[in-house]
């Protein structure tokens, strides 16, 4: 957890109300299948880049990150469901992401390493966790034969999401989950 000096940080796009919405219907049906916690509504998101934790007086270097960025607005489809064994994270994604999508974790990207802030540099996975600790084994796709095909599964239906602005996110832990807080938001172009 971050002290009073640090904050746990990082960028995000944030679901207008009637995604939100949508986000949360599927997180209480994909709970009702596999067991674990659905996402709040209010901490539904996708995230872009994740800081991790930096130093307070940093966060007016990372407003001027996202200053920088120019990057078109997009429309993405999330129709794909899966869930990671792994951490046991059921999240909804895009069979087709738009390159506009990375393009803009390209230029964040870009801007965070030009100034000198550290950040989570995996690949980029597009998705919105829906349900932590699932069942990921009651998740097995099935093809047409019965035969298991995998792990990802289409989606009860696509959530269109209209992608106008980003945001800059302080996440503090609790016990009783994540709390997230916007610091800034910026509009695509």
């Amino acid at each position: 957890m971050a002290d009073a000096g640090q904050s746990r940080v990082f960028f995000a796009l944030w679901p207008d109300p009637a995604v939100r919405a949508r986000l949360h219907a599927e997180s209480l049906r994909l709970s009702r299948l596999l067991g674990g916690k659905p996402s709040q509504p209010d901490s539904l998101h996708l995230t872009l880049v994740f800081v991790g934790e930096v130093e307070n007086a940093r966060l007016a270097d990372l407003a001027a990150v996202a200053e920088r960025v120019t990057s078109p607005r997009f429309e993405l489809s999330l129709d794909r469901e899966a869930c990671w064994r792994h951490n046991h994270i059921a999240h909804l994604g895009a069979s087709q992401p738009p390159a506009a999508l990375f393009d803009l974790v390209g230029r964040l990207s870009v801007n965070l390493k030009a100034a000198g802030i550290a950040f989570d540099a995996r690949p980029f996975a597009p998705h919105v966790t829906l349900v932590r600790k699932a069942d990921c084994a009651r998740h097995l796709a099935r093809g047409k034969d019965g035969n298991e095909a995998g792990n990802e599964n289409p989606a009860s239906g696509p959530i269109r999401w209209s992608a106008r602005d980003f945001v800059l996110v302080r996440s503090s832990l609790r016990a009783e989950g994540a709390r997230y807080e916007q610091l800034g938001r910026w509009p695509l172009l």
